[in-house]
């Protein structure tokens, strides 16, 4: 029998309506999610999701490496890779890297290279995701002023049938349907980030 992982206060990097997050206490490189309850739907499907993709996901430049689950002093935790930038930091999720007031022009092309990046990974990786919320993306700092935009919550689909993990022109239909959703959202909330000009081109 093994000893459980203590996970202590200092470790802690956030909580969402799911599950609380931690820095694994022996490598840092990885984190553990706690669900908030034992049967949480959300876990269920992402972990299904990894199962029946496995092989997809695998070569994956956008979702963070999966690698089981360990017993804790606070309950079962999934194991998941940590999203660091450059000066071995956790990464901060999208929410928190858009200026909320006039960005400048370094922020603007940063930002528009991230997106256009990330416009080109997801649709070809056909990922599937529950919602657009801006906290599922962390924005990793890969070289300086270069980033790279994770998923790290929200994946999968709660249909019993999920079509969009079997069948390839599903998932393709579906991928971009979320990201045209994303697209808009940022248009709304962010106009000053996202012109008329960039929206021309992230739509698709």
């Amino acid at each position: 029998m093994t000893d459980k992982l203590i996970l202590t206060d200092d470790l802690f990097i956030g909580a969402g309506g799911h599950q609380a997050t931690y820095i694994h206490p022996i490598d840092k490189s990885k984190c553990i999610k706690i669900p908030h309850t034992p049967d949480d739907g959300d876990v269920k499907k992402e972990l299904r999701y990894r199962r029946i993709c496995k092989d997809k996901l695998e070569n994956s430049q956008l979702i963070t490496k999966y690698f089981g689950f360990v017993d804790t002093d606070k309950g079962l935790g999934h194991v998941f890779e940590r999203v660091l930038d450059l000066n071995g930091q956790t990464s901060k999720d999208l929410k928190d890297f858009l200026p909320t007031g006039e960005p400048n022009e370094a922020e603007l092309k940063n930002i528009k290279n991230l997106l256009i990046n990330f416009k080109t990974d997801f649709l070809r990786e056909k990922i599937a995701i529950v919602d657009t919320d801006i906290t599922n993306f962390m924005v990793q700092e890969i070289a300086p002023n270069e980033y790279k935009m994770r998923i790290v919550d929200n994946i999968g689909t709660p249909v019993a049938i999920p079509l969009v993990y079997y069948f390839d022109f599903a998932a393709a239909w579906k991928c971009k349907r979320y990201w045209n959703f994303l697209v808009d959202w940022l248009h709304r909330h962010y106009p000053k980030v996202i012109s008329e000009e960039l929206y021309n081109v992230l739509k698709v």
